[in-house]
């Protein structure tokens, strides 16, 4: 097995892809210096992380590492944005509003998850993961020697109480509070938003092409056929306009919803593990 648990890389790699996730949602809260530079921080301290392990990696290799699984150019890439998001604030605040920071940081993480799940494979497949729930049930089964016949009363009691508390930490572990939701939400909130978005600059088109062709109506003595289309391009201009306000207010709540969710995302996050389990 190797001597970094492959799991942690994974963690590591998922918490800089939620931060390429709310970047490529971005609001304002999100493009506030403050906010950018901290982001970068966090960048920074998991590419850290991700920089040992990786090397733990290469060391269980037992001939020379090779190239094609090398993470050096993906991690320079993350660095790279981590880099940005601290420099000068006039320079990547429109980078940070047009998704462009979230979809170079996107690139990165995905890079970086196909070079781990190579390398593992490469190593001899999947490497088996010692759980949460092979550490229960390896307990339980030592726990049957303690229930047999010349256990005493006591340890009986004391096993029964410690089983149930068991059972209530790993009932509180699975509904701890989790930014995950939050996260998968965003994602397709933030499809959503460009989906509405497309759509919006088409029907734009459209109306201005409607109303270029009635503009061409006034002012003419107009015959009925003639009156009759003037009268079915009014139609669908008013339609079409009410179309873009509507789908204009859909965006606007949709970006309130991705900015609120970013909030609470960064609440959690400032949450302490006791904090997350209890929900508080």
């Amino acid at each position: 097995m190797p001597s970094v648990d492959p799991q942690d890389i994974e963690k590591a790699i998922k918490a800089i892809h939620n931060v390429a996730i709310m970047l490529t949602g971005a609001s304002e809260y999100v493009c506030e210096a403050g906010i950018l530079k901290r982001l970068s921080g966090e960048i920074e301290a998991t590419l850290e992380r991700l920089e040992t392990d990786f090397a733990s990696l290469k060391k269980e290799f037992p001939g020379k590492f090779p190239k094609t699984l090398s993470p050096d150019s993906s991690l320079s890439k993350i660095r790279d944005v981590a880099t940005m998001l601290k420099g000068d604030y006039a320079d990547i605040k429109a980078k940070c509003r047009s998704a462009d920071l979230g979809n170079e940081l996107t690139t990165g993480t995905l890079e970086l998850r196909g070079i781990l799940r190579d390398t593992l494979e490469t190593l001899g497949g999947k490497v088996p993961r010692y759980t949460f729930t092979d550490r229960i049930a390896d307990y339980s089964g030592r726990t049957k020697s303690f229930l047999s016949p010349f256990a005493s009363f006591t340890a009986k009691v004391v096993l029964g109480i410690l089983l149930v508390a068991i059972c209530c930490f790993v009932y509180l572990f699975l509904t701890m509070e989790s930014e995950d939701p939050l996260v998968s939400s965003m994602e397709n909130d933030v499809a959503f938003v460009e989906e509405q978005k497309d759509m919006l600059r088409r029907k734009r088109g459209e109306y201005r092409e409607i109303t270029e062709n009635i503009k061409t109506f006034q002012g003419k003595e107009l015959l009925r056929e003639r009156k009759i289309e003037l009268l079915n391009l009014s139609k669908q201009e008013r339609k079409i306009k009410e179309l873009i306000d509507s789908t204009l207010i859909s965006i606007e709540n949709k970006e309130r919803e991705i900015a609120e969710k970013n909030k609470k995302i960064e609440e959690i996050r400032k949450k302490s593990f006791l904090q997350k389990l209890l929900r508080r």
